[in-house]
């Protein structure tokens, strides 16, 4: 067996996590979400929601070059967990992929952007530099 054979490639998994204003946090995505990483994204949406306790949490997929069942399913449970807690969670910016499988799968409109009559966050908040 070739010494390359013995190694599996992992795809790779950018997250960053900015503030936004009331308290609400912005997760940039790149790359792939498979289910080789896809626990790296669910503890950054979990940790948005419990710790910092965010008011909404957006979370910018425009990087993403491919997401899988896993991935829309985390998403989705993220959607619900926020929810649960007294946040919301919504997609913004969907790569064509991206906005292809949500589409396919009839969540597109489901978790994009906030309900509505629900407004997007207004300024002047930054979470605890534990965040």
């Amino acid at each position: 067996m070739d010494q390359v054979d013995r190694f599996a490639v992992f795809p790779e998994l950018h997250i960053t996590v900015d503030p936004l204003p009331n308290r609400a946090i912005r997760v940039r995505v790149a790359g792939e979400i498979t289910v080789e990483n896809v626990a790296q994204l669910r503890t950054v949406l979990f940790r948005a929601i419990d710790d910092v306790r965010a008011t909404a949490v957006e979370v910018d997929v425009s990087l993403v070059t491919f997401i899988d069942s896993t991935g829309i399913g985390k998403l989705v449970g993220a959607r619900a967990h926020a929810r649960g807690n007294n946040s919301d969670l919504w997609i913004v910016n969907p790569s064509p992929g991206v906005r292809r499988v949500l589409s396919l799968l009839g969540l597109l409109d489901a978790l994009s952007g906030p309900p509505a009559g629900r407004e997007r966050p207004a300024a002047g908040w930054a979470p605890p530099k534990s965040a």
